[in-house]
């Protein structure tokens, strides 16, 4: 009897894993549109759109432009689709002052937070010896 006990464990074991439910392979993402635009000056618009709902919008702007300060100031959103099919979209800028977060996911204390920094006095660079 013990001899057989593996040989039937393992019978048990191969038949419960044939019966576990196999889960289809998703449906791939068609991309619906995709652009980004380079301007002159550096500064850029893109947009992304996929079939699966998910979005993403973004303008660059250029500013302090010609000076040390000189850098791209950013404005956009994204958008998904959780996985509670719930479709979550979180709006944004980001620069010379940091990225803050906007929209209904987002803990509107990282918010607070984040627009606060924005504000506050910006480190001065270690000099190089």
């Amino acid at each position: 009897m013990f001899k057989i006990l593996p040989l039937l464990v393992l019978a048990v074991v191969a038949a419960t894993c044939y019966a576990l439910p196999v889960e289809s392979e998703p449906e791939p993402v068609q991309i619906l549109k995709s652009e980004v635009n380079k301007k002159e000056d550096g500064g850029y618009d893109t947009v992304y759109e996929g079939s699966d709902g998910t979005k993403r919008v973004e303008e660059a702007f250029v500013v302090d432009k010609g000076t040390d300060e000189e850098a791209l100031e950013v404005k956009g959103s994204y958008k998904y689709i959780n996985d509670l099919g719930e479709e979550v979209e979180v709006f944004y800028t980001a620069g010379k002052n940091g990225f803050v977060p906007y929209g209904t996911i987002i803990n509107p204390e990282i918010t607070a937070v984040a627009e606060a920094a924005k504000d506050l006095p910006k480190a001065e660079k270690e000099e190089k010896l």
